[in-house]
């Protein structure tokens, strides 16, 4: 794996599965440089018809087409076709709403919308304990989770719910993710709930299965709660965050967050079990096998 992002758990999760990580150097640029590119892939001992497989908006129609040129089979991981032309053997965007964009260019399968969400091994596997919990009648351990990037701005926004007196008695955990922890602490000083500021998550499905409610980002997040059947509230924290939530809103699963909203899910049983029984997002769990498999039987 080829990477410009350094993330503790994925490289020891890659590491437990024999996968080895190189690293570009700096951040990611504007656009990627291509020779770079081709150069690494060649360091890297990608031969004529290996797969590679790009996640980034530094991947323009440009380094596509030279991927392709060079031999490569490429899968493209997208979001919100950002841009006005693709290249590529398949074309992945799993968010909610894929299905009805118009992608243009040289696409070879499109997979589109949530049949084909990418989940890790083990929210397949907690799948089924999830689906028989027993649920409170008030949601009594809440999770925030504004994913692993620095959102304390947006964080902030949310003083007001992290003081709202009908937390007392409950537990709130908040992912602390690439964040200040000492402005975390500020922020939740005044909360009457029990902080539990998670430095670093091992095993997400696990934490999941213990969340009663969670207030989320609109990202991948989404997709491993509606595996768990949490309830939870959306926040856009970036543009490519939009459709996500706009679309859980629509079909019923998520609500926007909002403080009323929260606080309502807090304090009125029958609104809580109306959002338990409601969340049942169907999020397919064998979108990750299935498209492995694509990839192994296509020519």
């Amino acid at each position: 794996m080829l990477s410009r992002i350094s993330v503790e758990w994925v490289a020891e999760r890659l590491a437990q599965v024999g996968i080895p990580l190189r690293r570009f150097p700096g951040l990611p640029p504007a656009a990627e440089d291509i020779a770079a590119l081709l150069e690494r892939l060649c360091d890297a001992q990608a031969r004529v018809g290996d797969w590679v497989v790009t996640d980034g908006y530094h991947f323009t129609p440009a380094c596509q087409r030279a991927i392709m040129a060079a031999g490569y089979r490429l899968l493209v991981i997208d979001d919100y076709n950002h841009l006005p032309e693709y290249h590529c053997d398949i074309l992945l965007n799993q968010n909610i709403g894929a299905e009805k964009l118009h992608y243009r260019g040289n696409i070879g399968r499109q997979l589109l919308g949530i049949d084909y969400v990418l989940l890790r091994r083990e929210f397949i596997h907690a799948k089924a304990a999830a689906a028989t919990r027993a649920w409170p009648s008030q949601p009594r351990n809440i999770l925030v989770s504004m994913g692993g990037g620095n959102f304390i701005t947006d964080l902030e926004r949310l003083a007001p719910m992290f003081s709202l007196r009908e937390l007392a008695g409950r537990t709130l955990r908040v992912i602390k993710g690439a964040m200040d922890a000492d402005r975390v602490h500020a922020i939740l000083a005044d909360t009457p709930a029990s902080v539990e500021l998670l430095e670093r998550v091992d095993d997400m499905a696990g934490l999941l299965l213990q969340a009663d409610l969670c207030v989320t980002a609109g990202g991948s997040t989404c997709w491993e709660l509606c595996c768990m059947g949490v309830p939870f509230l959306t926040l856009k924290l970036a543009e490519n965050q939009r459709e996500i939530v706009n679309g859980l809103a629509e079909l019923g699963i998520a609500e926007h967050y909002s403080l009323n909203r929260f606080r309502t899910l807090l304090t009125s049983p029958a609104a809580y079990i109306e959002c338990t029984n409601a969340r049942g997002a169907t999020v397919a769990s064998a979108g990750g096998p299935y498209t492995i498999s694509l990839m192994c039987n296509t020519e």
